[in-house]
């Protein structure tokens, strides 16, 4: 296991194991959605994260959070720590999965509640510019929206465009400590505490430390990969003729690199 450089076994808010954990308790997931949504939520119920599958073909579903308010309001929360380059789509299938479960055979399409998706990114998705992007569907011509009746929230962590003063911004970005002394709110208080008792658990600390070596591996990987482009595109470049300076500006690399490239590959 890896060991942390802080004393306290930090693990942020981000971390999607520990965000699950927290979540689990309706104080805290009751005060994070108040925040994000801007009104009052009486209660909630906790629902099964798995979408069934409606047959075998049918693609499997499982989400970080998923509860429904005590007016009949759906909504999924979800963490996401990287790009995957499908999250608008995914939440946009996930709640039309639980949009065609509501009603039974003959039932008014007046029933159907509203479905809400709230996506935490730390990463940054240029499509969502914004703190906190509020997605609906609108008339394109008349920017008249079409329905209440769906919703996406995306809460980009990234942005630097503080449009929404989020309480609970401050907790997902924290980055080195839980630090006491930062929060004045009591509901973020005793989320913090709950924050630092979960990161002392040898379970949560286990799956942090894998996700960490995991994603540590996908870097190596992906660098590795990119050495490779580079050092390819080096060769073939040199090899039809091209100045060495032309090259290292092109691939943005030393001449030193350049020549150790070519020395490696008996050029």
């Amino acid at each position: 296991m890896s060991k942390r450089k802080n004393k306290n076994n930090f693990i942020p808010l981000t971390f999607d194991g520990i965000f699950k954990a927290l979540f689990r308790h309706k104080r805290y997931l009751i005060d994070f959605l108040k925040d994000v949504l801007k009104y009052d939520i009486v209660d909630l119920e906790y629902l099964d994260s798995y979408l069934e599958k409606a047959n075998i073909s049918t693609k499997e579903s499982f989400l970080d959070v998923l509860v429904k308010f005590n007016d009949g309001t759906h909504a999924i929360i979800e963490m996401q720590n990287q790009d995957r380059g499908s999250m608008v789509t995914r939440i946009f299938y996930y709640l039309g999965k639980l949009a065609t479960k509501s009603l039974k055979t003959g039932e008014d399409y007046k029933l159907i509640k509203k479905y809400i998706g709230i996506c935490v990114l730390d990463y940054n998705d240029s499509r969502f510019t914004n703190l906190h992007n509020v997605c609906k569907l609108y008339n394109v011509d008349t920017k008249e929206i079409l329905t209440d009746e769906l919703e996406i929230h995306i809460i980009n962590l990234q942005s630097k465009i503080m449009n929404d003063k989020l309480k609970w911004l401050e907790v997902f970005k924290e980055e080195d400590d839980w630090d006491m002394g930062k929060y004045t709110d009591e509901e973020l208080k005793a989320a913090v505490n709950e924050l630092k008792r979960l990161s002392g658990d040898v379970e949560v600390m286990a799956a942090y430390d894998k996700e960490m070596e995991e994603k540590l591996d996908r870097i190596l990987i992906r660098q590795a990969g990119m050495e490779e482009a580079t050092s390819q595109a080096a060769l073939n470049f040199y090899k039809n003729g091209v100045n060495k300076d032309i090259i290292c500006k092109s691939l943005n690399i030393t001449l030193e690199e350049l020549n150790k490239i070519l020395k490696k590959n008996d050029v």
